[in-house]
């Protein structure tokens, strides 16, 4: 490859005194140049690719081949996609297939279209890149065993994986997985001289098929495929094209430390995942801009596998790295959840105030990446928001902890008028933040209702009995709780409307613990306030309870007020 560049002087020249000999030698080397034939070689910089495209297609506009036009075109959109210049390389692809009177063979159509689906990609237009990214794999598809001189033209196994890729961006995982799964396969049966020309693409393949089956959740079968990824990633290609391995390897690691994880293997993970953070550093010493994205993950998967194992000083450390990171990346969703994590930590350490301070710093990211992005960022803010409220509360900052509570609630109220479905459940778990603030501030009145909306949320849904049982309960205890305080005050006429409330709670729960509550309750208030009776029957026209126990069918134990 040096050597065609220290020579390219003399095909220009040729070019110019003798174009009928020097102008297809001109050619020819350039094309060398943008790209080289040599397996394990050590590419030029992007830059130099680009600019030797461009010269090619300057000499072919000179002249009077189409076919060569259309080749060089379809090389300056390899040298553009290269550049990260994506619009321009779709263009430079298009432009490819409609020179006119060019012939172009099924090869050259493939490689033109592969080339534009990559460069869709890059644009995030992922559906139209779907499209390029299929008919690319039918044009290879037609040629099973292309020539030698065409093998640079891309191949079948680069095409699927690009397919695969694209899939797996529009969150189609299954699809993307199964093409995945027969790249893999053909690449495994290719000879090794053909296996030469996709070594890039192996690695790629490989591992972004641990991905996938991480992603489905078919841990075991990742953690299968895992030791033929590690050997593929591993070897001479780390000389020729660093800043692309390490990444790989960075990400394998990463994807397989879940999976250990998720089967199970903490011990493992945690190990897997330091060395996907080493690899990643690795990274960011050679190449920091592309580097700290993968470091960034790699960490986010050592600190999951660390508060498995109840490492809180450790995962402080790799949260707190985390959030430098993301702080660089101006990534605040992420940044958001990163504080929101450091807090938990603290929370658990029993650091309560310094917990809240990370929460509200949480909070003040979640509120800035909620105004650039509502739709996404919203869901975010209201669970920071209810998280927050639970660390003030933990502090005894209680008048801030409803504050906060009650704006958890009022977001995730709006947000579940357009989904109520998906909201349903978390309006009744913040319901249940605020009102534990609301009884920690003594307003126990005021937190029953949010008890009761939440209750009311969660009967009838699936997989929530014990969500269900644990709110009846919190509810019962404050009704038990205002009831002594209105007795203790003199307010009977209240105290009287808490005990009904609790009467209803009790006939409509299986809970044991709710019907022994409400026994007790009524039996102390009775004992408290000789007045309490007469309150009742004037209230209600009915006798003061007594109970009996009966058993309902399928139920187990209910109490029945007589």
């Amino acid at each position: 490859m040096g050597l065609v560049r220290m020579l390219l002087p003399v095909p220009r020249a040729a070019a110019r005194l003798a174009p009928g000999v020097g102008r297809p030698l001109l050619g020819a080397a350039l094309s060398w140049c943008v790209m080289p034939r040599w397996v394990l070689l050590r590419p030029p910089p992007a830059a130099y690719r680009l600019a030797r495209a461009q010269e090619l297609v300057t000499l072919y506009q000179e002249g009077t081949d189409p076919d060569r036009l259309a080749s060089a075109l379809a090389l300056q959109a390899y040298g553009l996609l290269l550049s990260m210049r994506h619009e321009e390389a779709c263009a430079a692809a298009d432009a490819s297939q409609a020179v006119p009177g060019a012939r172009l063979s099924v090869m050259q159509s493939g490689h033109a279209v592969h080339l534009r689906a990559q460069a869709l990609m890059g644009l995030g237009r992922y559906e139209e890149a779907l499209e390029s990214a299929r008919e690319a794999v039918e044009s290879y598809r037609r040629v099973p065993a292309p020539g030698r001189r065409d093998r640079v033209l891309g191949n079948l196994p680069g095409a699927l994986r690009t397919h695969a890729f694209v899939l797996g961006r529009l969150h189609r995982t299954r699809e993307s997985v199964a093409v995945y799964e027969e790249c893999a396969t053909l690449l495994r049966a290719m000879p090794v001289r053909e296996s030469a020309h996709v070594q890039l693409v192996r690695p790629r393949v490989l591992v972004e098929l641990v991905g996938g089956l991480r992603a489905l959740g078919r841990y075991e079968q990742a953690l299968a495929v895992g030791p033929e990824a590690r050997e593929a990633v591993h070897g001479p290609l780390l000389w020729s094209a660093p800043e692309i391995v390490l990444a790989l390897r960075a990400q394998l690691l990463g994807d397989l430390a879940g999976c250990e994880s998720a089967v199970g293997r903490p011990k493992d993970a945690r190990a897997t995942a330091e060395e996907a953070v080493g690899q990643a550093r690795r990274l960011v010493a050679r190449h920091p801009e592309s580097g700290e994205p993968h470091l960034a993950a790699v960490l986010d998967v050592l600190a999951a596998v660390l508060d498995e194992l109840n490492a809180y000083e450790d995962e402080l450390t790799a949260l707190r790295e985390l959030a430098v990171l993301y702080t660089r990346l101006d990534a605040d969703p992420l940044l958001a959840d990163t504080l929101d994590g450091i807090a938990r930590c603290l929370g658990r350490s029993g650091d309560h105030r310094a917990a809240r301070a990370e929460g509200e710093r949480a909070v003040t990211v979640a509120r800035r990446a909620a105004q650039r992005d509502p739709e996404r960022n919203e869901p975010r803010l209201a669970r920071l928001l209810a998280d927050l409220s639970i660390r003030q509360q933990e502090s005894d900052e209680t008048e801030s902890a409803v504050r906060t509570g009650r704006e958890a609630v009022a977001l995730t109220r709006r947000l579940a008028e357009a989904d109520r479905e998906a909201y349903q459940t978390l309006t009744a778990r913040r319901l249940r933040v605020l009102a534990q603030a609301l009884r920690r501030a003594g307003d126990h009145d005021l937190a029953v209702p949010c008890y009761e909306e939440a209750e009311a949320l969660l009967e009838g849904l699936t997989d929530t009995a014990a969500e269900l049982a644990s709110t009846r309960s919190l509810s019962a205890t404050t009704l038990s709780t205002a009831a002594r305080a209105h007795l203790e005050a003199g307010r009977t006429a209240e105290a009287v409307a808490v005990l009904r409330s609790l009467l209803a709670l009790t006939r409509r729960t299986d809970g044991t613990e709710v019907h022994a509550l409400c026994v007790t309750t009524f039996a102390e208030s009775r004992a408290e306030s000789g007045s309490i009776v007469q309150a009742w029957e004037r209230a209600t026209g009915q006798p003061y309870p007594t109970f009996v126990y009966t058993r309902v069918r399928g139920r187990g134990s209910n109490p029945a007020a007589r």
